[in-house]
C-alpha cells in the first residue's frame, strides 16, 4: 500500500487545525483596528447612560412639582373658604346689628347710632317720657343712648365742649334729691356751693329746679379725682307722686350756661303722654 497520499492528507488536515488555533489565540489576544478606536464608543457609552439617569431623576421631580402644585392649590382653596366663612359671619354681624338699630330707633323714635356711640335726630321732634309725661328735645340738641339707670338721656354739641341731660326716676323725697344734686359741684376752696332754687307748678305738677355752678366732683373718681373745674349744673325734680323724676344738665360752664333757657322751656314743657 501506497503511504504517501495519506501522509499528504493527513499533513494537510494538520496545517488546517494548525490554522485554526492560530486564528482562535489571535482574536483573543489581539482586538481588531476598526480604523475608528474606541473612543467614540466610550463617549456613546457615557453619553448615553446619562440620559437614562436623567429620565430615572426627572421623574419624581416632575411628579415633586405636581405635587407642590397642587398643595399650593389646596391652600389657595382652603384661604378662600376661610375668607369666604370671615365675609359670611361678617355679613350676618351686620345684619344682626341693623335689626338691633332698627328695633331701638323704633322704641327711641327714629333715632340711629354714629360711631361716637351717640344719637343723631332724624325727625324734627324727639321727646324723652315716664309716667305718663314727658319733655321735648331743644333744637340743635340729640337724642343719645341712655346710660345705666336713666330712662332718657340727651347730648348737646358746643365748641366750648359737650353737656349731657340725664333722666332718672328716684323714690327719695325731694329734700334728699336736692342735696344729691347740689352735692355735685363744690366751689374753687372745696366746701359746698348753695344752689339757687325755684319752685312752679306744671300741669299741676310740683317742680324743683336748681342752679349751681363750680367744680365738678366726679363720683366715679377715688380719692377726690377727676374734678372738672369751671362747670355747671341745672337740675329739675319733678314731683310725680309716687316716685320722682330727676333731670340733671352738666357740662363746662359756658355750654351750660348758653343751654340754660332751653333747658327751663323744656321744663316747663312738661305735657301728657
Amino acid at each position: 500500500m501506497d503511504l504517501k497520499p495519506v501522509i499528504i492528507v493527513a499533513g494537510v488536515l494538520l496545517a488546517g487545525l494548525g490554522c485554526s488555533d492560530s486564528t482562535n489565540s489571535g482574536s483573543k489576544d489581539v482586538v481588531p483596528d476598526s480604523g475608528f478606536g474606541t473612543d467614540g464608543l466610550d463617549s456613546l457609552g457615557a453619553g448615553s447612560q446619562p440620559e437614562s439617569g436623567q429620565d430615572q431623576e426627572q421623574e419624581p421631580v416632575v411628579i415633586d412639582q405636581g405635587s407642590g402644585e397642587d398643595e399650593a392649590e389646596s391652600e389657595t382653596a382652603d384661604e378662600e373658604r376661610d375668607w369666604a366663612r370671615e365675609r359670611e359671619s361678617q355679613s350676618l354681624l351686620g345684619r344682626s346689628r341693623d335689626k338691633a338699630k332698627t328695633l331701638r330707633n323704633s322704641i327711641q323714635g327714629g333715632t340711629d347710632e354714629p360711631e361716637n356711640g351717640l344719637a343723631a335726630t332724624t325727625p324734627e321732634e324727639e321727646w324723652v317720657g315716664t309716667g305718663g309725661w314727658a319733655w321735648d328735645m331743644p333744637e340743635g340738641w340729640r337724642i343719645a343712648i341712655p346710660g345705666s339707670g336713666r330712662f332718657g338721656e340727651m347730648y348737646i354739641p358746643s365748641d366750648f365742649g359737650a353737656a349731657t341731660v340725664t333722666f332718672t326716676r328716684d323714690d327719695a323725697p325731694v329734700s334728699q334729691i336736692e342735696r344729691r344734686v347740689g352735692s355735685m359741684v363744690v366751689d374753687l376752696i372745696g366746701s359746698k356751693v348753695t344752689p339757687k332754687v325755684s319752685v312752679f307748678d306744671v300741669n299741676g305738677i310740683a317742680v324743683k329746679t336748681l342752679s349751681l355752678e363750680g367744680t365738678y366732683i366726679d363720683p366715679s373718681g377715688k380719692g377726690g379725682g377727676n374734678e372738672k373745674p369751671f362747670y355747671a349744673v341745672r337740675g329739675a325734680i319733678v314731683d310725680l307722686g309716687t316716685s320722682r323724676a330727676v333731670i340733671v344738665l352738666l357740662g363746662p360752664e359756658q355750654t351750660v350756661m348758653n343751654s340754660t333757657p332751653a333747658f327751663e322751656r323744656m321744663v316747663r314743657g312738661m305735657y301728657e303722654r
